[in-house]
């Protein structure tokens, strides 16, 4: 009777087991209908919903790599309309100065930590290079070659702060008016000119070269345009901010012409 009595209560719980379980599945699929699977499509869908799976996985990395080979071509035609754009610039600046001997070159290196002083082409000795060459971008004077290798230079831009890079330069208004580049504002992009005669009518808008009186450039090479003019900090002379004809972040191809001390 006792054995009778345990057997049935066993039985009971696991009635009640029974019971629990499936109410539970059925609550848990009334908070998320459709969502779940039914108990038969779950034990005998799942092959094919890994094989979905592993489908759609496929078609996605088929997809990505479309869409990346889409966008490598892209930038390579960007790439190469921007080379084209540069090269036709450079080679119309080139025949400007055709009669100085121009040597195009390729900027190969220029340091993070020296962008606003200095870089390097891929021209040097075996073209002909020499210390002080004038360096051209496309619109005007960017430097002078300051080292020479074998088949490389290092170009000193005229952004530079040093002292080295003070240059004569010329004010083109109704008259020449003479002063000197002494130096560059790196955080709006401007070059400095100083020195400018406190009579001399300057006005905003006038261009800016280099002057005939220089050592080193040659005369009337470009420089940029005045953007605002007023006494220095002494009242003395005037001081003259410029906004280069060259953008000093983005230079990838030069020219470089003979110098006037090289002969």
């Amino acid at each position: 009777m006792i054995r009778f009595q345990r057997k049935k209560k066993r039985h009971t719980y696991i009635l009640i087991g029974g019971i629990l379980t499936v109410g539970g599945l059925i609550f848990v699929g009334t908070l998320y209908k459709g969502s779940l699977l039914s108990l038969d499509k779950l034990s005998w869908s799942e092959p094919q919903q890994v094989s979905q799976l592993f489908s759609t996985y496929k078609e996605n990395s088929i997809l990505k790599n479309k869409l990346a080979t889409e966008n490598q071509e892209e930038a390579n035609a960007y790439k190469l309309d921007y080379e084209n754009k540069v090269l036709k610039k450079i080679l119309k600046a080139e025949d400007q100065v055709k009669t100085y001997n121009p040597v195009t070159a390729t900027v190969i290196g220029r340091s993070t930590n020296n962008w606003n002083n200095e870089l390097t082409i891929d021209k040097g000795k075996k073209q002909g290079l020499k210390i002080d060459m004038n360096v051209l971008g496309t619109n005007g004077v960017i430097g002078k070659v300051s080292k020479v290798f074998s088949s490389t230079s290092i170009v000193e831009l005229i952004s530079s702060n040093l002292r080295t890079n003070r240059m004569a330069v010329m004010l083109k208004d109704r008259k020449s008016v003479n002063g000197t580049l002494e130096g560059y504002d790196d955080k709006k992009g401007n070059l400095i000119i100083r020195k400018i005669p406190s009579e001399a009518e300057v006005n905003v808008g006038d261009k800016v070269q280099t002057s005939p009186i220089s050592s080193i450039f040659q005369g009337k090479l470009a420089l940029g345009k005045v953007i605002k003019v007023k006494p220095d900090e002494y009242g003395l002379t005037q001081l003259a901010v410029v906004k280069p004809s060259s953008n000093f972040n983005d230079i990838s191809e030069v020219i470089v012409i003979k110098a006037k001390n090289n002969g």
